[in-house]
């Protein structure tokens, strides 16, 4: 009865919701994704390796679904009402749905975590992917929030637009919050490899928060800022150091910001609609732009540079669903029954969502027959093959050859020309250089572009805004690349390629604007030589320093620092004292901050006392006299453990006429006591004598 029951609930619920159940027991690849289609209320299971279907649930056509897929979670989140069914894939069925309430709800799910965002309530609800139940009880943000994305530790980044701050949410409890702007600015969080990188638009900046909780600053070119409403175009993570951000708006302009090495890479796409553009994925080293206009993807190679190629994906022009799953590029179309996966290598599977003869609702898998090997998405199939023509060259029937002999034609007399000949046409021009792009580093900046096509190219030169150093040419052969420096960090430069060519000149689009420099990495090598009351720290600049570096110093001192060293003075003694350092020039600053600390604890010095030949030396409990708790009998001379060294009463010595107001403090039976320094052979010539310290406690 028990079993009945809940069959007949599952049943229920999934028929409201609108997927089948399954009657088979299918095994799925454990390389995959799920994949939508709207047209048909359809999802699919694709094997990534092979870009066959091998499971499928049928739903309600015409309907909106976000497909959240995370390791075994598969969520399905209807944006118009809030509902979210979990799918268990081992039965093709759905095991949960629940209703959050919430149009346009986001749901972010990694590994064990999961959280339900409300972005216009500001309310964020920790749950559990497995079952959907909640976690805890929720929290409230200043609402609207912009997208939320979970680290690769769990922990949920929230960009809180109305403060300009992103909030770290670990175990349903929100932290410090971290300014990353000012009020009202866009902002966009990516994973990169792990770590948060969050990205403002308006600003132009993007704020690296390393893994020790140090957060850096890289600047971008100042052209991100004419990003449509809504601001720039980020992923939601990418599985390397390397994140894309796409400024569509009146241009396609392209950043790629590398947080390993901090340098920024820019291009701009020529495409007659940027709005179309939509956000960029990154698999490797290729950048993958969905094209509504095309239905398509622009492919574009951030280590090569160059021209981008296209891959279509839909069969018309439409949006296209772009995401990196299994370190794998899916390419959906939603609208239809088309679908691509793409390998790192570049290798393209071709799916055919419409297959319905596997795993499903009311279906049986069916036999298999091999797919023929995938071909790569950056390469063009040789017209030879694409045809199937023969590549012999073939002949007519008057030019076969005949059997038996042969008749000599007979020649005619031709007479003789008298005409002039003809002049040679006029060379034509070439197209101008193109794929302009420019990549930021160590003092300088690597401008690389595509060849001319057309017109015979004599020289390549290259032109830049400001001041600078490029080489003379670039021979019409390649390489394609010029390298600029000498410039001012703290400008911005653009670089137009120019192609020399007999008739003239022809001229490249500008490029984005970017330094010539990167933000530094972080110090080594800090370290701290403990000094009476202060220190002296010293470090190794970071190896991409260049000039303009200067160095922000925290914790115990705050300070801005030009050289690799610095002292401090002015701390108590007998504390333990940390230091927190990170690099800065007009390009950033250093995510990672250095650490070191410094021990004052009083340096202890055994000294005899003196001038004890005419009275008694007194021992004091205080610097200030009047205080006697104790004696060194006269002619008798001790060693004694000097602690530190302090000012109070002036007193004069008989014996010897010197006059202090420096008194010593002693270890004295146990416990501690003064006595006057004229009565103790300590260093003279300061206050304190070195090795001793003051005594600040």
């Amino acid at each position: 009865m028990i079993a009945s029951v809940v069959a007949t609930c599952l049943v229920a619920a999934a028929a409201w919701f609108g997927v089948g159940v399954s009657s088979a027991n299918p095994k799925l690849a454990d390389v995959g994704a799920w994949l939508w289609t709207k047209a048909k209320g359809r999802i699919v299971h694709v094997n990534g390796l092979s870009g066959e279907v091998d499971g499928y649930l049928d739903d309600k056509a015409g309907r909106q679904l976000r497909v959240v897929q995370d390791g075994g979670d598969v969520l399905l989140v209807d944006d118009s009402t809030g509902y979210v069914s979990r799918v268990e894939p081992s039965q093709l069925s759905v095991a949960q749905t629940r209703d959050f309430g919430a149009a346009g709800l986001q749901l972010a799910v990694s590994g064990t975590a999961g959280y339900a965002v409300d972005p216009a309530s500001g309310r964020i609800q920790q749950i559990d992917p497995a079952t959907l139940n909640s976690v805890g009880a929720p929290i409230t943000l200043p609402g609207p929030l912009g997208p939320a994305r979970i680290d690769g530790g769990g922990r949920l980044w929230v960009p809180v637009t109305a403060k300009g701050e992103v909030v770290p949410v670990s175990q349903g409890v929100a932290a410090s919050p971290l300014k990353v702007g000012e009020p009202g600015e866009e902002l966009s969080v990516t994973i990169a490899g792990g770590l948060p990188v969050v990205v403002n638009t308006r600003a132009a900046t993007a704020t690296i928060i390393g893994s020790d909780g140090g957060v850096g600053e890289i600047v971008l070119p100042k052209d991100v800022t004419r990003a449509a409403r809504g601001g720039a175009l980020t992923p939601a993570r990418t599985e390397g150091p390397l994140v894309p951000v796409l400024s569509a708006a009146d241009t396609g302009l392209l950043v790629v910001i590398d947080t390993a090495s901090n340098s920024v890479l820019s291009t701009k796409f020529a495409t007659d609609d940027p709005a179309k553009l939509g956000v960029p994925q990154m698999l490797g080293s290729k950048v993958y732009v969905p094209d509504e206009s095309t239905g398509g993807l622009i492919v574009w190679d951030s280590a090569a540079g160059g021209q981008p190629t296209a891959l279509q994906v839909a069969e018309r022009p439409g949006p296209v669903d772009v995401f990196v799953k299994d370190g794998l590029l899916w390419a959906n179309d939603e609208n239809g029954d088309k679908a691509v996966v793409i390998d790192p290598e570049g290798r393209e599977h071709a799916i055919d969502k419409d297959d319905s003869d596997v795993p499903g609702p009311t279906s049986t898998p069916r036999p298999k027959t091999p797919r023929p090997e995938p071909t790569r998405s950056d390469t063009r199939p040789d017209p030879v093959e694409e045809t199937g023509a023969d590549p012999r060259p073939t002949r007519t029937r008057e030019e076969r050859p005949t059997s038996g002999p042969t008749r000599e034609p007979t020649r005619r007399p031709t007479p003789t020309s008298t005409r002039s000949p003809s002049p040679e046409p006029a060379p034509s021009a070439p197209s101008a250089p193109g794929a302009v792009s420019a990549r930021s580093g160590p003092g300088k900046v690597t401008v690389s572009f595509s060849p001319s096509t057309g017109g015979k190219v004599e020289r390549y030169t290259l032109r830049a805004s400001g001041g600078g150093s490029v080489p003379e040419s670039v021979d019409a052969d390649g390489p394609y690349r010029f390298e600029f420096t000498g410039g001012d960090c703290a400008d911005e430069y653009t670089f137009v390629v120019v192609a020399h060519w007999e008739g003239g000149e022809v001229e490249s689009e500008p490029s984005a604007g970017i330094k010539p420099c990167v933000a530094p990495g972080s110090p080594s090598g800090f370290t701290a030589k403990a000094r009476n009351r202060g220190a002296q720290l010293s470090w190794t600049a970071p190896a991409n320093a260049g000039e303009g570096v200067t160095y922000e110093l925290t914790g115990a001192e705050t300070a801005r620092v030009t050289g690799t060293s610095h002292t401090v003075d002015g701390l108590k003694n007998n504390r333990k004292h940390t230091f927190k350092l990170k690099a800065r020039n007009a390009a950033g600053e250093s995510p990672d901050v250095v650490t070191t600390e410094v021990d004052l604890a009083y340096p202890k010095h055994s000294y005899k006392n003196a001038n004890n030949d005419q009275t008694n030396s007194k021992i004091n409990s205080c610097p200030t006299g009047d205080c006697q708790i104790g004696k060194i009998e006269k002619g008798k001379y001790l060693n004694l453990t000097v602690i530190c060294q302090v000012k109070g009463k002036s007193v004069r010595e008989d014996q010897t006429g010197e006059t202090s107001d420096i008194w010593d403090r002693i270890e004295w039976n146990g416990g501690t006591a003064y006595i006057s320094d004229t009565l103790m052979a300590t260093p003279r010539g300061g206050f304190p004598a070195a090795p001793l310290y003051e005594c600040t406690d």
